[in-house]
């Protein structure tokens, strides 16, 4: 079975981002692209097929897929988070 990794390249508004549990301190955002650069490598060198997606400066906080789904021929199981 193919695993396929969803993502969204990093946005450049990423500092506008919502905050739940952190002081709002500034994103350096090549480094964030690079770190998810990173990521990303880290899973193709895994096996995994990453699917990116470009980045949306009205998605902000947008780099990853947070609804987890295991999909098959008969189904597909998408949990809640």
């Amino acid at each position: 079975m193919e695993l396929i990794a969803i993502t969204r390249e990093v946005s450049t508004s990423v500092n506008n981002c919502q905050l739940s549990f952190h002081a709002r301190e500034p994103i350096d955002v090549a480094k964030a692209i690079a770190q998810h650069r990173a990521y990303q490598d880290c899973l193709a060198e895994l096996g995994v097929r990453v699917v990116s997606l470009p980045a949306d400066p009205e998605l902000p906080d947008a780099v990853f897929v947070e609804d987890p789904a295991v999909v098959v021929d008969e189904v597909a199981v998408i949990s809640i988070m």
